[in-house]
């Protein structure tokens, strides 16, 4: 079933499907125009599922995908109690997920060995780890946060030395503070290596102040591009940050950390957004920039707004983003207390259905399908991989610093990639990567039966009637046969209704 469904897409839009009403290939033809028609249109425009109830739309927020298990905990602490569940991934046991993820051993290890050994393997290590936790991980809320995180600081993992080091920046940048404070978060990305490397800080001198990185700081990680900085200000942001670097070299004193050298730093005296640094400030005029900018209003507005439009709706009210904003303000940019005012202020049923980017749509696939992956800690590339590449969505590959977009016209175009990757999941045709047929059906034999199961494993009994009634003439009468089936899976992933959250 390799390519199936693109194969479908030309028979589609060229109408050389089979006239046969009997073959397999017309009725799957026709199940995929049938979806074609309505896949990048909202679901109320398409029959879809009715609102969710506040807990479901809970769970579909907070984590990679909706599934039985997560929907049974979410109704059995209440709306309040799950979201406190997930607001404390501390407290919640991840072992199993924890024992897949200990084979990727260069996660944890140190700058100078990273940097000591070829970076492929490391690239490979940081981004299934990232696909893995995402399917499995019981903190899903945390593994959210990161997500958003690394999109918000976006860093290119092939550029200059990232590859080595990019497990320090995951570990170290962003997944320490995902649900800590914003000025902790930011901190701790301006004094990354990762980052120095970059945004060329590493090179910035007071001979030569480089601006990338005070741009940067003030147009995509705080401020936002009419937050209220000038031109002037980013020169004087990037003097503050004159001398920020890496003790990086190719001898064995090199140890990849983060390094102030005060012989590259300007001392003159500096205004940044109308405040006054005195000469002789050093190292701590770039922390003075930092608590400026983390706590200026037009940061605690950009960041809320963010917040509320990946996990609430493209397009929040401006009663939720002046909440969350207050909240920012008052708390010194808790993200706990952030995420608590954003999920608390207005009813669920006020928020739009957002379309799942890719990474979004296979991991809720294997989530609801109960995929199993076998790690292989020591590959250089992977099929798994190939195909989030090949739907434009390859974790941290995303050159510019603006990280991957959160709009729906960014995505809604770009569906073959995702009907491919749901087909061949489905059929065990990626490798290291399996669906247990005899457990996903559970019993189920006859095409009624298995639909009702594909309704129940992957829309919780929600699927529309339209889409469902399409899927039970793909499957035909009495009793589908195991290919069958798997197409059924596959092609039930790529409705309409299952691209949206």
């Amino acid at each position: 079933m390799l390519n199936l469904l693109e194969r479908l897409a030309k028979q589609v839009a060229g109408g050389t499907s089979s006239r046969s009403g009997d073959s397999v290939l017309s009725r799957r033809s026709l199940l995929l125009a049938g979806f074609s028609s309505l896949a990048a249109m909202r679901p109320s425009a398409t029959q879809a599922a009715p609102q969710p109830s506040a807990n479901r739309f809970l769970v579909n927020r907070l984590t990679f995908g909706w599934t039985e298990e997560e929907q049974l905990l979410a109704d059995t602490l209440g709306y309040h109690g799950y979201l406190e569940h997930h607001l404390n991934p501390e407290a919640i046991p991840d072992n199993a997920c924890d024992s897949l993820i200990s084979s990727y051993l260069r996660l944890n290890w140190n700058p100078y060995n990273l940097h000591s050994v070829q970076p492929q393997v490391t690239v490979h290590q940081v981004t299934e780890s990232t696909i893995v936790r995402a399917v499995y991980s019981k903190r899903q809320l945390l593994e959210r946060m990161v997500e958003f995180w690394t999109d918000h600081f976006n860093v290119d993992i092939n550029k200059s030395h990232i590859p080595w080091l990019f497990p320090l920046w995951l570990r170290l940048a962003i997944r320490q503070h995902a649900l800590g404070t914003f000025p902790q978060l930011l901190a701790a990305t301006a004094q990354s290596q990762v980052m120095m490397f970059y945004l060329d800080n590493v090179i910035s001198n007071g001979t030569s102040p480089n601006e990338n990185y005070s741009r940067e700081l003030m147009e995509l990680h705080t401020m936002d591009v009419g937050g209220g900085y000038t031109q002037e200000d980013v020169e004087e942001v990037a003097r503050c940050f004159t001398g920020w670097t890496v003790h990086y070299g190719y001898g064995s004193g090199s140890t990849w950390e983060f390094l102030y050298r005060p012989e590259w730093h300007d001392n003159g005296p500096k205004v940044v957004l109308g405040t006054q640094i005195p000469a002789g400030g050093g190292f701590n005029d770039g922390l003075t920039v930092l608590d400026i900018l983390a706590h200026h209003p037009s940061t605690a507005r950009f960041i809320s707004r963010k917040l509320c439009q990946r996990f609430w709706d493209y397009n929040p009210s401006e009663t939720l983003v002046d909440a969350v904003t207050t909240t920012y303000m008052n708390t010194g940019g808790d993200i706990k207390a952030m995420l608590r005012t954003l999920f608390t202020t207005e009813n669920p049923s006020t928020a739009a259905p957002k379309f799942k980017r890719p990474f979004h749509l296979f991991a809720s696939t294997m989530r609801a399908t109960k995929t199993q992956i076998n790690p292989q800690p020591f590959f250089t590339g992977s099929a798994l991989r190939n195909l989030y590449s090949s739907a434009g969505h390859h974790p941290f590959y995303h050159s510019p610093p603006d990280g991957y977009p959160d709009r729906l016209d960014a995505w809604s175009g770009l569906l073959l990639p995702r009907w491919n990757f749901s087909a061949i999941l489905a059929n065990n045709g990626i490798a290291d990567t399996s669906i247990n047929l005899a457990a996903f059906l559970d019993g189920a034999s006859t095409s009624a039966a298995v639909a009702d199961r594909i309704d129940q494993r992957l829309f919780g009994g929600r699927m529309p009637a339209s889409e469902k009634a399409l899927l039970l003439n793909y499957l035909g009468a009495g009793s589908p046969t195991e290919g069958i089936i798997r197409d059924a899976i596959g092609l039930a992933a790529s409705a309409p209704s299952y691209q949206w959250y």
